[in-house]
């Protein structure tokens, strides 16, 4: 359904836009109004305002979608009182804490994706070599869903992915 609304949206931009264009170069070159408003002479001068003012409504349009699709999503739990939005920023804050808990993990990034009535979260860690490279991830899964589940009060995580982005032989920050 989110695919076939930016594709409609997608077409109303680029229709708004090719409006707004058709408008300017018919107007100024006068192709297409000289066999129907031959008895107008300033239809030159409507059409090129026009033109314009689609074109930069369009534009417009397209920068304000584009900063609402940039803005912070939530996730919506409804109880008996009422319902609760959490943001995703607020939720990838919070579990980039369970970072210093790790001495290897040198840095955290989480990212919380919803799917269908559930989240993927996904940690992109930089960490310190060493040989138990594989059972501090696995810690880490664990330790994510706990603090999903008894600091947030979510159960709905269906996968915690962990990207391991770099592999360094010393500490940095």
């Amino acid at each position: 359904m989110r695919t076939l609304h930016r594709f409609l949206t997608l077409f109303a931009y680029a229709f708004v836009l090719a409006l707004g264009i058709g408008f300017f170069v018919l107007s100024l070159y006068g192709w297409a109004w000289r066999g129907f408003f031959t008895h107008l002479a300033t239809i030159r001068w409507v059409g090129i305002p026009v033109g314009i003012l689609l074109c930069v409504f369009g534009v417009f349009w397209m920068a304000g979608e584009v900063c609402v699709a940039g803005r912070n999503r939530f996730l919506a739990f409804r109880n008996e009182g009422g319902a609760v939005n959490i943001s995703t920023q607020a939720i990838s804050e919070y579990l980039g804490k369970l970072a210093p808990g790790f001495p290897s993990i040198v840095h955290m990034r989480a990212e919380v994706e919803p799917v269908r009535r559930k989240i993927d979260i996904i940690l992109h860690i930089r960490i310190k070599a060493g040989p138990q490279l594989h059972e501090i991830c696995e810690v880490l899964q664990k330790r994510v869903r706990e603090s999903m589940e008894t600091g947030l009060g979510i159960h709905d995580v269906r996968h915690v992915i962990v990207r391991v982005k770099e592999i360094s032989g010393e500490h940095r920050a």
